[in-house]
This record gives structure tokens, C-alpha cells and sequence, in this order.
């Protein structure tokens, strides 16, 4: 598998799984949204600093994408745990970073049928939890 292969998955999948590592090293699936610009991927934390999965990611644990609908991280966690994943690292994009505004507006385009749910993930507090996608 390719990175190439991560940046379409998170185009064309609605919801992916991220999955992170706890403290004690345990993986865990958390369902997100991505979006992709230009060919770079982004995700963004609605929940801001609070979020499980981002505080991983602060930690500097290990971060990879499930390689399939990561809806079913919104079910069941253990399965999500069971696809094929691709391991990536993920850059952090200052708040004040334009591309947040193009972020945002990506997010309406492939969000637009959830209105609540993408005003979340367009905060200032949201916007400053805002990661590119990159090979690991």
C-alpha cells in the first residue's frame, strides 16, 4: 500500500477510523472525517484539545488509518481494530494557517447533509486542533 492509497481512501471515504495508541499501548479506533485539498489530507478535531485521539497524537503515538469504511469504528471499536491499517504522521497546521478557510469550506462540501455536525469542526477551538496527513 501507498500513501497515495491513504490520501484517496480519506477522499472518498465519509467516515475513516484513526487509530491511536493509549498510554499503556493498547490501539483504539476513533471515527473521524478527512478531507483532502490539492492532494494533501486533513482532520481536524471537533472536540478540540479533548479528544482521545488527538491527545495521542500530542503524545507523539503512533497514529494509522483503518484502509476501510471506519464507520464501523461508530459501532464497534474492536472491529475497526481488526482492518487493514496504513500508518501515516500527522502535522500540525496553526489556527491561523489560511488553509484552515479551505479546510472549512471542504468540510461543507462533503459534510453539507450533516450542518451541526461540520459547524463543530469549523470553531476556533476545532481549527486549532487541524492536522496534515503524511507519509509515516
Amino acid at each position: 500500500m501507498t500513501f497515495l492509497d491513504v490520501v484517496n481512501h480519506l477522499d472518498a471515504t465519509r467516515v475513516v477510523a484513526i487509530i491511536t495508541r493509549r498510554q499503556d499501548g493498547s490501539p483504539t479506533a476513533t471515527p473521524i472525517w478527512a478531507v483532502v485539498i490539492d492532494g494533501v489530507p486533513y482532520v481536524r478535531s471537533a472536540y478540540g484539545e479533548k479528544a482521545w485521539w488527538y491527545r495521542h497524537v500530542m503524545a507523539g503515538r503512533d497514529v494509522a488509518f483503518a484502509m476501510a469504511d471506519g464507520a464501523v469504528a461508530e459501532r464497534d471499536k474492536a472491529v475497526a481494530l481488526d482492518l487493514p491499517r496504513e500508518r501515516v504522521a500527522l502535522e500540525p497546521v496553526p489556527a491561523d494557517n489560511p488553509i484552515n478557510d479551505r479546510i472549512d469550506e471542504a468540510l461543507w462540501t462533503k459534510y453539507a447533509d450533516e450542518p451541526s455536525s461540520v459547524e463543530e469542526t469549523i470553531t476556533p477551538r476545532a481549527r486549532a486542533c487541524t492536522f496534515r496527513v503524511v507519509a509515516a
